[in-house]
Order: structure tokens, then C-alpha cells, then sequence
């Protein structure tokens, strides 16, 4: 009974205090499952965060870390929160405090989210389900939806960070001058090679090494996955030619960044220089000229160490893409 006491008296007084910074990794999901539902629940919540990035070595978008109602005290503050309770089998622990969080923010349906309950950029999702059958149906009818919340939510804490010591405003004029759009970039992005004929710009920052590339291409070549994979393979080997866009791990797909679709391509490369290589993306904006496209292009080289932050970085500055002053 003491655990009880302790993080129900907890979940009430914490909203009522100054909110803290969130703490954790952007991509880190705490799952809050009591024991006896988590051996029901964890198969599905681990297929809800499965989505893999290949770097190329596989690495997951989210990380999960599983803690029991108890335990709350100690993760409250983390910038993700899992909650999912399960009716059958009964227990003390999650399905009080899941009762405790549908009473105190007045949520009667299965699914809800709830945003800096107890830190700032915070996103809390709750799943309640009569059993383990009930809890899927609700997470794969809703999958892409929770996962946009959190992808969100990752975006917001991930753009303050980066930005935090201002942009370089210069640097992004001369983008502007050669494509007529700019993107935002950090203060210590250098230009490491341009064509103002082409246009093509090649822009980075120290290590771990991330790059950024701008290029206009014509908007027919990307009608189909085939053509668009033969066309960014000949516009780099024209002006990165010691980038070689490699065959396996490629993917294309529309995403939901923010409350935009985006088009993206996806696939790891080598660098001759370097002698290595890692992932990439590639962004494809369509502009208000006839039959052009802007493609924002990602690349991150850090040999032996987690990418998927650094790429989700980059992901971020390519869609700041827009035209007119700088922001």
C-alpha cells in the first residue's frame, strides 16, 4: 500500500508546481505498465515503436524503457511518457493510477494524450483497454496518429536545441541568393563547395561530420520511386562525385512532418575521402516554377556511434526550406 500512496500523492501535487525542463533523450519512450499487464502489453507496444532507420547498421527511431506505476517519481520528467493499463488481469498499481489521470484530467476514452502534464515539451499518451485483444485494436486502428505525437513532439525539443545559439543569417542569404529559398542553419555550418551556374550548394559543420546539400532538379523525375533513385544517383555523381549513393537500405514514402506531407527518400552512402559513410535523406520541395523541385538532402558521418538524433537534426533544417526574408 505505501507504493500506492506515494505516486498518487505524487501525480496530484507535481502539476501544481513550476514546470521543469524535460529530461532523457528526444527519442526516449518510458512505458508505465504494471507488472502484470506489461507480459500482455509489451509485444504490441514494442511493434508501435519498431520503425527502423538503417545507418547502416539498424537502429530504432524510439528507444523504450519499461517502469512500473511505482517508479513514477523517478521518470515523471522524462519529454515521453507511455501509460497502458489493462482491466483484465485486475492489479493495484496501473489500474489505480490510470484511474487517478482520467479523474484528475477528465478523459473517458481509450486513447487520449495530454501535453506538459509534468515538464515542458512533454507528451503523456494513456491507452485503456478492457484486455490485451482490446489494447491492440486500439493501437494499430491509431498507430500513425500516436506516433505523429510524439515525432512531434521530438521535432519541438530537438529545433530548440539546435537553434539555441541563434542561426547564420549570412550563410542563409547566400543560400537565397542562388535558389531563391533559404533554409535556416546553425552559426558554425561552412560552405564546403558550391555551383551558383547549376545551382548546388554543400554546406557542413565539424565533427561528428553532418551535411547539408541544396540542388534543383526537374519535378518529372520523381514521379515514380525508379526514376527518382536515377536521378538523385546523377545529379550528386555531377556535383559530390566522391559521394557514392549506395543500392541496399532505400526507402521512399510521404511523411507527415508537423502538419505538412513531406517526400522523402532515404538510403546510406560512401565517402571517398573519409573512407566510410552513413545515412542520408533526401527532401524533395516543390517551388513555383513549372516541372522544378528543390531537393534538401542529409548527410551524417560518425563511424562506430548512434546517427539517428544527428539525422533527425538535419531533418529538421531541411524542412525550414521557404523563401522571401530570413526568418
Amino acid at each position: 500500500m505505501q507504493k500506492i500512496l506515494v505516486y498518487t500523492s505524487y501525480i496530484f501535487t507535481l502539476s501544481c508546481t513550476y514546470l521543469p525542463d524535460p529530461i532523457g533523450n528526444v527519442n526516449e519512450i518510458i512505458v508505465i505498465v504494471s507488472p502484470e499487464d506489461k507480459i500482455l502489453v509489451e509485444p504490441y507496444v514494442q511493434d508501435l515503436f519498431s520503425n527502423t532507420i538503417y545507418t547502416p547498421q539498424p537502429e530504432k527511431e524510439f528507444s523504450i524503457t519499461f517502469k512500473y506505476p511505482w517508479e513514477m517519481e523517478n521518470v515523471s520528467k522524462y519529454g515521453n511518457l507511455f501509460f497502458a493499463s489493462l482491466d483484465f488481469p485486475e492489479d493495484s498499481t496501473g489500474d489505480l493510477l490510470m484511474q487517478r489521470i482520467i479523474i484528475k484530467h477528465k478523459q473517458d476514452k481509450p486513447l487520449f494524450v495530454l501535453g506538459d502534464l509534468y515538464s515542458k515539451n512533454q507528451t503523456v499518451c494513456a491507452v485503456h483497454a478492457l484486455d490485451a485483444v482490446s489494447l491492440q485494436n486500439v493501437i494499430s486502428n491509431n498507430k500513425k496518429w500516436i506516433l505523429d505525437e510524439f515525432r512531434n513532439t521530438m521535432t519541438v525539443r530537438l529545433e530548440l536545441n539546435i537553434f539555441k545559439n541563434g542561426k547564420n543569417d549570412i550563410l542563409s542569404d547566400k543560400v537565397k541568393k542562388m535558389f531563391g529559398y533559404t533554409v535556416d542553419l546553425q552559426p558554425d555550418f561552412k560552405i564546403i563547395k558550391s555551383d551558383s551556374l547549376k545551382p548546388f550548394i554543400w554546406i557542413g559543420r565539424g565533427y561528428p561530420y553532418r551535411w547539408i546539400t541544396i540542388h534543383k532538379s526537374k519535378r518529372d523525375k520523381y514521379t515514380n520511386s525508379v526514376d527518382a533513385w536515377e536521378e538523385v544517383t546523377k545529379v550528386y555523381s555531377e556535383t559530390i562525385p566522391d559521394i557514392h549513393i549506395g543500392t541496399h537500405f532505400r526507402s521512399t514514402e510521404t511523411i507527415k512532418y508537423c502538419i505538412k506531407n513531406r517526400k522523402i527518400m532515404r538510403g546510406i552512402y560512401e565517402h571517398d575521402e573519409s573512407e566510410s559513410g552513413g545515412p542520408f535523406f533526401v527532401y524533395i520541395f516543390d517551388t513555383e516554377t513549372s516541372n522544378e523541385v528543390i531537393l534538401v538532402s542529409g548527410f551524417v558521418n560518425y563511424p562506430g556511434h548512434e546517427k539517428v538524433i544527428l539525422l533527425k537534426q538535419l531533418e529538421i533544417i531541411a524542412n525550414t526550406l521557404h523563401r522571401g526574408e530570413i526568418l
